[in-house]
C-alpha cells in the first residue's frame, strides 16, 4: 500500500512540477526521490542535500508541490523535513503560508507544546491570518477549547478574522466536544466579521443533524442557495442523512441523485458515504413493505406500489 501510494505521488509531482533546475537525467527528478521515502527513518534532508552536492538546483515551487502531496499521503515526518531544510537556505523567501504549513506540521509530529514554541519564536511578520490560523486549528485538533478561545480573541483584536477559517475550526471544536448549544452562536459571531462559506454550511448541516431537524436543515440549504454558495457532494450527503433518517425516503433519494452528480471518482470517501446511504435507505423501505406485507394497518392501500416505485433508481 505504501508502495503504490509513493508511486501515485511521484507522478502527480513529476507531471510538470519538475521542469527547469529540477530536472535530473533518465527521469531522475528531486520530486521523485523525495516522494520514494516510504520509511519514516529515512532523511529527506538528506535527499536534499545529496541533490545539491550533485550541483543542481532546488526551487522553492518544487519543495511546496511535494510537501503539499506528502501531507495529502499523511507522510509529515518527512514533509517538516523539507520544510525545515528550506528554512536554512538564505535564497528561499519563506512566506506566511510557509510558516503556516510548517507550524502545522510541527503539531502533528511533534505535538502542540513543539508548535507553540515554533510560533513564539516566528519572526513577527509572519505572525500573521495563516500562521494564527494553523495555530487555532492545532488547539482544535488537540482538543484546547481554552487556547483556541483565547486565539480567536487574540485574532479578533489583531484584525485577522476576515473569512470564515477560524469559526468553522472553532464550530468543529464545538461539535467535536458536544457542545452544540455554541454552534449558532459561532455562526453569528461569523456574520459580524465575514460571511459563510462552503465548509460553514455543511458543519451548519451537520449541526442540523444532530438535532434530528429537517426544518432547520432545510432553512440552512435555501440561506446556501441565496447566498449562491455552490454545495458539493457532502452537502447533499448530510441532506440525504438527514431525510432518510426523518423517513423522507423521496427526498432522501433525491439528495442521493445530487449527490451522485458532485462525486468525483477520486473521492473514495463520496462514494462510501454514497453507497452507505443508499444502502441505508433501501433497508428502511423494505422495513415499509415487510411491515405492510404483515398487514399493518397503518400502511394504506396505496402503500405497496407506491414504495415498490421508490426501490427504482
Amino acid at each position: 500500500m505504501a508502495s503504490s501510494s509513493s508511486s501515485a505521488a511521484a507522478a502527480a509531482v513529476s507531471g510538470g512540477a519538475e521542469g527547469g533546475g529540477g530536472e535530473g537525467r533518465g527521469g531522475d527528478t528531486l520530486g521523485r526521490r523525495l516522494l520514494k521515502l516510504i520509511y519514516p527513518k529515512r532523511s529527506a534532508a538528506v535527499v536534499l542535500r545529496r541533490w545539491a552536492e550533485e550541483g543542481r538546483t532546488v526551487q522553492k515551487y518544487q519543495l511546496n508541490r511535494v510537501v503539499r502531496e506528502l501531507r495529502k499521503y499523511r507522510r509529515f515526518k518527512h514533509a517538516l523535513e523539507i520544510c525545515e531544510w528550506m528554512r536554512t537556505q538564505p535564497e528561499m523567501r519563506l512566506l506566511p503560508g510557509d510558516h503556516a504549513v510548517h507550524l502545522d506540521l510541527v503539531a502533528k509530529v511533534r505535538g502542540l507544546p513543539s508548535a507553540e514554541k515554533f510560533f513564539e519564536d516566528m519572526p513577527e511578520r509572519a505572525k500573521g491570518p495563516s500562521t494564527c490560523n494553523a495555530l487555532l486549528h492545532a488547539y482544535v485538533q488537540h482538543g484546547r477549547r481554552d487556547k483556541a478561545e483565547a486565539m480567536l480573541e487574540e485574532m479578533a483584536k489583531a484584525g485577522y478574522l476576515t473569512c470564515a477559517l477560524p469559526f468553522n475550526h472553532m464550530m468543529s471544536l464545538y461539535m467535536s466536544s458536544g457542545e452544540l448549544e455554541k454552534v449558532p452562536e459561532m455562526i453569528k459571531e461569523l456574520r459580524r466579521y465575514t460571511i459563510p462559506d462552503l465548509v460553514t454550511y455543511n458543519i451548519w448541516l451537520t449541526y442540523c443533524s444532530k438535532k434530528n431537524s429537517v426544518k432547520a436543515a432545510e432553512k440552512v440549504y435555501d440561506l446556501m442557495k441565496d447566498e449562491r454558495v455552490v454545495p458539493d457532494w457532502m452537502t447533499f450527503s448530510l441532506l440525504g442523512s438527514i431525510y432518510i433518517n426523518a423517513g423522507l425516503h423521496v427526498k432522501g433519494r433525491d439528495a442521493l441523485v445530487e449527490m451522485e452528480k458532485r462525486a468525483s471518482r477520486k473521492e473514495r470517501a463520496a462514494y462510501s458515504s454514497l453507497l452507505t446511504l443508499y444502502a441505508s435507505l433501501l433497508i428502511d423501505l423494505a422495513r415499509v413493505l415487510f411491515l405492510h406485507r404483515l398487514g399493518d394497518k397503518s400502511c394504506g392501500s396505496w402503500a405497496l406500489p407506491t414504495l415498490k416505485a421508490h426501490l427504482i433508481f
